[in-house]
């Protein structure tokens, strides 16, 4: 790991390019006042539209959030998206969504979700600050009121998940998730990298937290260009400071034609 820095990343044209941009913390402000409705900035939407037609297809969203769920949020905008970290595969905006289970697989990791919802939010309300959250394919323990019971919200899912071996612990900025344990960032990337239109490109990853780590060491890996959102210590060489900045950078990107 290495502290990342102002060290600004390359700009290439879109036509050498497989754009992989995190959502959350990357293309929006991770927190406001909401904090579970991100403030979308009115020029994201646009932009992305025109990235996707910029790179022939090869621009895809990759979260911590699913599918449908981003689909919502960016409304008209139809892009490959790779969600629940990975779990859910979209590999174009027409495809049916892939998931990394079979059926009674799927079948047995919901009824876990609702174990682990239920053991969450009872401790939930045990703290101060503290709150669960039930989404498709993931639990979420919010302690972004509370940051000083990160190591104990951490402890409890560490537990949590040992008693439910389907399910690992994703840490992440003001919260604890339990994520599907054969999810992760870096094997969904390396996954579509096999696949046109990202096949043959140069991959650039944008994120922000440490689900985006994994991502970072693959594309790495492939000789492509990971950038960091903020600061702090990681894999990814390239930084900026953020969303904003996200946002400018991948419009120079867009003018390179």
């Amino acid at each position: 790991m290495i502290a990342s820095g102002p060290v600004k990343p390359p700009v290439l044209a879109p036509c050498e390019v497989a754009l992989m941009l995190d959502f959350d913390g990357t293309l929006v402000p991770y927190a406001s006042e909401t904090r579970l409705i991100p403030v979308i900035d009115p020029r994201l939407p646009g932009l992305l539209e025109r990235l996707g037609k910029d790179t022939g297809g090869a621009t895809v969203i990759v979260s911590g959030r699913g599918v449908n769920e981003l689909q919502g949020l960016l409304g008209p905008i139809r892009l490959p998206i790779l969600g629940t970290h990975g779990f859910e595969f979209r590999a174009s905006p027409e495809a049916a969504i892939e998931l990394e289970s079979t059926a009674s697989d799927t079948r047995d990791m919901l009824d876990g979700l609702d174990r682990l919802y239920t053991q969450s939010s009872a401790w939930a309300q045990k703290h101060r600050g503290i709150s669960a959250e039930r989404k498709a394919l993931t639990v979420v323990v919010h302690f972004h009121d509370a940051p000083e019971m990160a190591d104990l919200a951490y402890r409890f899912a560490r537990e949590a998940c040992d008693g439910n071996p389907g399910f690992a612990l994703q840490a992440g900025r003001g919260v604890a998730e339990f994520r599907p344990a054969n999810a992760d960032k870096g094997s969904a990337i390396k996954r579509l990298m096999d696949k046109p239109p990202f096949s043959g490109r140069r991959p650039i990853f944008i994120g922000d937290d440490l689900a985006d780590e994994a991502g970072f060491q693959v594309v790495n890996s492939l000789g492509g260009i990971s950038i960091k959102v903020g600061p702090g210590e990681s894999a990814a060489p390239f930084s900026l400071a953020t969303s904003q900045d996200v946002l400018a950078y991948l419009g120079s990107i867009s003018m390179q034609l």
